[in-house]
């Protein structure tokens, strides 16, 4: 359980999206924990452990305190762990992946020529509201999405639960790009809650009402929402796949953070000390 001071903690101090308890929660259904610099989250006997600590200064050590603390406290049957690296010695590792995330820094922004003539067309064509609703408009985007991308097992989980998520906290915000008819043609999902930092959480666009620009138009109006917030940063989220990479750069989103997660079944009490005594 996380108590008020601890809360505020980490909104102060949130700088990925894993760390963004009210998102976490509301879609995985697991009940927050805060060991020392580290987040976790338990449901049932599964552990979600976010190996970036809050103070932003990672090291192994660190990470090996607060990991045997939780395995430790919570004896879960299976762990997922997320962090800027993890030392290929830890655990069997029963499946990993690997990526970055990328960051816009507000106060060096740079919008280039070509940026700008794709926000001038999508202007002329698009209303943009930001708003608190997720409709039925906004899931048959989301299913449209679901339908013509290959996607795992766990972002599939992640989408169909973003109406949850929305409508859960004050803090999570809707933009919406609109036709001269009224209808959506693509949406973001931008959380706000964090001192220094917006999230670009999501992102969907229509292939039947498609404007060229709608998801520049989105994100711009994401950036202008956290200037008048005073945040430092836009934590754009991972690389993904080239098409998503490029977006992001295109932006001037640079690669600020490793993302490596690992999950894994622990070990018994004796293995998983001669483990840990390897980093």
């Amino acid at each position: 359980m996380i108590s008020t001071s601890q809360m505020k903690t980490l909104l102060d101090r949130a700088y990925v999206p894993e760390q963004v308890v009210d998102y976490v929660t509301a879609v995985s259904g697991a009940e927050p924990f805060l060991l020392g610099d580290f987040l976790v989250y338990l449901k049932e006997n599964q552990l979600i452990f976010v190996g970036y600590p809050l103070s932003g200064a990672f090291n192994d050590q660190g990470i090996k305190k607060a990991l045997d603390e939780a395995l430790k406290r919570f004896s879960p049957g299976r762990v997922a762990l997320t962090a800027p690296c993890i030392p290929a010695s830890l655990y069997p590792m029963a499946s990993t992946s690997s990526d970055q995330y990328y960051r816009l820094e507000l106060a060096s922004l740079s919008i280039s020529q070509k940026v700008r003539n794709m926000l001038g067309h999508a202007e002329r064509l698009l209303n943009v509201e930001k708003r608190k609703t997720f409709s039925e408009e906004h899931e048959e985007l989301v299913r449209e999405f679901l339908k013509t991308h290959p996607v795992n097992r766990e972002t599939q989980f992640i989408f169909e639960r973003i109406h949850g998520y929305v409508t859960s906290t004050e803090t999570a915000w809707v933009f919406d790009a609109r036709n001269k008819q009224g209808n959506l043609v693509a949406f973001d999902v931008a959380e706000t809650g964090p001192k220094d930092y917006a999230f670009y959480m999501f992102n969907f666009t229509s292939r039947s009402r498609f404007v060229p620009g709608a998801s520049d138009l989105l994100f711009h109006e994401i950036i202008q929402n956290a200037l008048g917030e005073d945040k430092r940063y836009i934590n754009m989220g991972l690389g993904i796949n080239p098409g998503v990479t490029f977006f992001k750069q295109k932006w001037g989103g640079i690669p600020f953070l490793p993302y490596t997660l690992v999950e894994f079944t622990p070990a018994s009490d004796g293995e998983l000390e001669r483990l840990l005594q390897k980093l």
